[in-house]
Order: C-alpha cells, then sequence, then structure tokens
C-alpha cells in the first residue's frame, strides 16, 4: 500500500522538527478560535511560545503553513484509517460483516469523533484554500491523492469480509465521504453525533462479493 509522502521532505533536525510542531499545533488553535483571515502570523508566535524569526525559519508564509497544515490533517485521517482496517483484517478468527462494516465506518470518522477545535480547524482550511487560488491546486492534488489511498484501503477490506459496492465504487466512496461531513457538521453543535446514518448507508450500498444483483 502506497503511504501518503512526508509533507516536508527536507531533513529536520530534532530542535526543528519540536519548533515545528508546536507552531502547527498553536497555528491550529488559533486558527479554529479566530479563523485563518483574521489570524496574523504574530498570534501564532505568541500561542507558540516563539518568535516571528522562528515561525519565518520554518514557513515562507502563512500561505505555506496553511499548506502544511492541510497535508498534515489529511494525512492524519489517513493513518487513522490505516489503523482502523488493520485491526480489522488482523483479528483473530474470522471477521464478518457486520464487524467488518462498523471498522470500516471507524476509519471514515477518523477512529472516532474528532475533537470540535480540530473540525472548525479543518473547515477553515478548507475555505481558505479555496479563497487562495495559489492553494487551490496544490490541496485538490492532495486530498485527490488520500481519497485514492482511503479508497484502496477500504476496498481491500471489503474484499476481506468478501463484500462488494452496489455502486461504481467512486460514486460508494463519494457518497460515504459526503456522509462523514455531516457527522462533522452535527459534531459542532452536539455532543454525541449520530453515526447511524454512515452505518446505514454503507450496510445499504454492500452486499455479498459475486452475488446477483435484486432485479
Amino acid at each position: 500500500m502506497t503511504h501518503v509522502v512526508d509533507v516536508d521532505p527536507a531533513p529536520l533536525t530534532a530542535r526543528r522538527t519540536l519548533t515545528r510542531d508546536r507552531l502547527l499545533a498553536a497555528a491550529s488553535s488559533v486558527f479554529a478560535e479566530s479563523g485563518i483571515i483574521g489570524a496574523s502570523v504574530e498570534e501564532v508566535c505568541e500561542a507558540a511560545g516563539f518568535t516571528r524569526g522562528a515561525f519565518y525559519s520554518n514557513f515562507a508564509d502563512k500561505d505555506e503553513l496553511v499548506l502544511v497544515l492541510i497535508q498534515q490533517s489529511i494525512a492524519g485521517q489517513y493513518a487513522a484509517a490505516e489503523q482502523a482496517i488493520a485491526e480489522a483484517t488482523s483479528a483473530p478468527g474470522r471477521v464478518d460483516a457486520e464487524d467488518l462494516v462498523s471498522h470500516a465506518l471507524a476509519a471514515f470518522v477518523s477512529a472516532g469523533r474528532p475533537a470540535r477545535e480540530s473540525i472548525l480547524t479543518e473547515q477553515e482550511l478548507l475555505l481558505y484554500a479555496a479563497r487562495r487560488p495559489a492553494l487551490r491546486e496544490p490541496y485538490l492534488a492532495f486530498v485527490a491523492e488520500c481519497d485514492r489511498q482511503l479508497a484502496g484501503l477500504i476496498g481491500d477490506a471489503l474484499r476481506f469480509a468478501g463484500l462488494e459496492f452496489t455502486l461504481p465504487f467512486d460514486q460508494a466512496i463519494g457518497l460515504l465521504t459526503g456522509a462523514h461531513r455531516q457527522v462533522q457538521i452535527q459534531a459542532l453543535f452536539a455532543d454525541e453525533p449520530d453515526t447511524r446514518l454512515m452505518h446505514s448507508l454503507l450496510m445499504a450500498i454492500t452486499r455479498p462479493a459475486g452475488s446477483t444483483p435484486a432485479p
């Protein structure tokens, strides 16, 4: 299975990695609270406990920081999906369809309910990339690659359980992704978002592999 490439291929020292991680974590919190457009580099630096010099030694500008956050967020979701599917397919004994569905569902919701701050940050990143022409292409390219890898994981898991989609594969993944977004929106306003929609949808669009479609 192909993995998401590192968002920064240049080698990093341990100290620079720590600084970079603190800046990214601080930016995520600040963006969730104030929005990306409303937040300044100074606010991010203050939240991380660094100077502007530390920021600009790691990122050319706020746009580059945003792109790295986008890539980090999507790569994190992929890693969660990979772990969930790996656990399902490596469990001792036979994994039945219902168990597989539960693990596939966990993969699409990032192995659990994400924190409200994370959801807000993700929405801010999406909107900012949509408004900044320079970020649209790299954002869409990275999302497409991660979607491709996630689709591969789900496809492997369904084959392991002897299931197949009743719809064209890309349409089924699109529907599940849409249901995932709905769960995220619910999580912004409710302590317990309802994941039954995704579960019901996944059960409705799968069948035993090789079975004859109903007339």
